[in-house]
């Protein structure tokens, strides 16, 4: 089942800064969550996967990917608990949530009609 996108956070984000603007943000997260995917298919260190969980954990929460931002927080927490063996079995977990919200919001904000239903 694939992750959705918390509509009622997108709606919020447009009535604080105007739904053009959160097109356009859309975009740009979208295109942050690819380089994040790279970088999470680069064979990174555990490390490198708290620095991009860090990275994806408030902004996928404020574009309303709830459960990446929870799967992103828990990488985190498990890495600063020195859990490595839990985040390297999670990392395929973890990979397909950054790559299908992605796409989702890939193609929210390239799709008007997809973007008007939500707005």
């Amino acid at each position: 089942m694939t992750a959705m996108i918390n509509e009622a956070t997108l709606k919020r984000l447009a009535v604080e800064v105007g739904q053009e603007t959160v097109a356009l943000l859309l975009e740009v997260f979208s295109g942050e969550l690819e380089q994040y995917l790279q970088q999470l298919t680069e064979q990174p260190s555990v490390m490198q996967i708290r620095e991009i969980s860090h990275a994806i954990k408030s902004s996928a929460a404020s574009f309303g990917a709830d459960e990446l931002a929870q799967m992103a927080q828990e990488c985190e927490s498990r890495v600063k608990q020195g859990q490595e063996s839990w985040v390297n079995d999670h990392l395929p977990e973890l990979q397909q949530l950054v790559g299908d919200m992605a796409q989702q919001y890939r193609h929210l904000a390239s799709n008007q009609e997809a973007f008007n239903r939500i707005f």
